[in-house]
């Protein structure tokens, strides 16, 4: 039976990167997916085969939650809720009568899905594409007291102008019934107390055209890759000091600056650098014997299905957990952003590269990425939980 499934997530690539492969996966399988784009995602979005519902959306990622900001994660949730409220009326204008049968949503979009799956009576699953945290709402709350009451206010009249004033806040805050992470149990903090009947653990969902990358090496030097993402990687400044931190040393460093980052900024490089504005990073990690990021979620998964070990410089929460994580699981260092410098740069990547224990770990690591069923599985969850709910 063919089913309509609808895709609810923000404009940022950390976020939405992750689904494309199970989105891909179901239309493959025949199915029908919807999926909310704003901006410049809309194109990459309909390139799985999915039908794009425009939409313009209120927050920015880039700047919801600044670097060092304490109370980033209460930002965050509030913009959340924002966000939700100016959407609704989007997804009821396209979904007219014709609902979906179940919506299948970020943890970032967490109070439209849940509100919007209650309203049109259909299951929803939510997805994880950071480490899941039981403590989030009471993190936010300890954080930022003042906001957190303003989240919360803003929450209850969502939900009441959507026909939801019998629900309690606590449920709208609460882990979905079905739950599916992009990291394998393995990685996730206490990962064994999650229970498998709501949470699938289905590590990264790679796309073919993510393992079709035509980078190659120039010479048998190893390989340092540089990336800082997409949302945080405007530091042309940073790229510059990698660069120059391995200049004249028998290693090969290849940058990936991402969008927005003007290339001439980072000046003239060494003759063993070079720069890109995108690369397909798999294709450069099968032959790196380093990777150099901000410790995000999709950056540091590219790495261990590659088993490649990490220097993470982590520049806001999600990453800093994320980060702490590899640190904890001995996979890789974290340095501090204020700790940067072109030798402590360089002594942290000769370090994980050369550490057997790190070496070893990587290596249990990769066995866990390849075994956690990536896209397939994720694909095979949602439509386990649609005929779960159909019974």
């Amino acid at each position: 039976m063919k089913r309509h499934i609808a895709f609810l997530n923000i404009p940022a690539a950390g976020h939405i990167t992750p689904t494309l492969g199970v989105v891909e996966e179901l239309v493959e399988r025949g199915h029908r997916v919807s999926y909310l784009a704003a901006g410049d995602f809309a194109e990459r979005i309909a390139s799985t085969g999915a039908d794009v519902i425009p939409y313009t959306s209120v927050i920015d990622p880039r700047t919801i939650a600044p670097t060092g900001a304490e109370d980033w994660l209460a930002r965050v949730l509030l913009g959340a809720v924002r966000e939700a409220a100016a959407t609704a009326p989007v997804l009821e204008e396209y979904f007219g009568d014709d609902a979906p049968d179940c919506l299948v949503y970020d943890i970032s979009m967490q109070f439209l899905g849940r509100v919007m799956a209650r309203k049109l009576g259909v299951p929803g699953i939510q997805l994880y594409p950071v480490l899941i945290s039981r403590q989030y709402f009471s993190d936010a709350q300890e954080a930022a007291e003042g906001m957190f009451g303003e989240l919360t206010r803003e929450l209850r009249a969502f939900a009441d102008a959507h026909g939801l004033r019998d629900v309690p806040l606590d449920e709208l805050m609460a882990d979905a019934a079905h739950n599916i992470s992009f990291m394998p149990r393995e990685f996730q903090s206490e990962g064994e107390s999650f229970p498998e009947d709501r949470y699938t653990f289905a590590g990264i969902t790679l796309r073919r055209s993510d393992l079709q990358g035509t980078w190659r090496p120039s010479n048998d030097k190893p390989v340092v890759l540089i990336s800082l993402g997409t949302t945080f990687n405007t530091q042309p400044e940073f790229f510059a000091m990698c660069a120059k931190a391995f200049e004249g040393l028998p290693w090969h460093v290849v940058i990936a600056a991402g969008p927005g980052v003007d290339l001439d900024a980072v000046g003239e490089l060494p003759p063993n650098a070079e720069i890109h504005t995108w690369l397909t990073l798999q294709a450069v990690l099968e032959h790196a014997g380093a990777f150099v990021c901000h410790g995000g979620a999709g950056n540091t998964m590219n790495a261990l299905y590659a088993g490649v070990p990490l220097v993470s410089v982590p520049h806001n929460g999600d990453s800093e957990m994320i980060a702490a994580r590899t640190g904890e699981l001995r996979l890789g260092q974290v340095l501090r952003p204020e700790e940067v410098t072109p030798e402590s740069l360089r002594e942290a990547v000769l370090a994980v590269a050369s550490d057997p224990v790190i070496r070893t770990n990587l290596d249990d690591m990769r066995e866990h990425m390849r075994k956690a069923g990536g896209a397939q599985r994720a694909a095979d969850t949602i439509l386990g939980h649609l005929r779960a709910a159909a019974k």
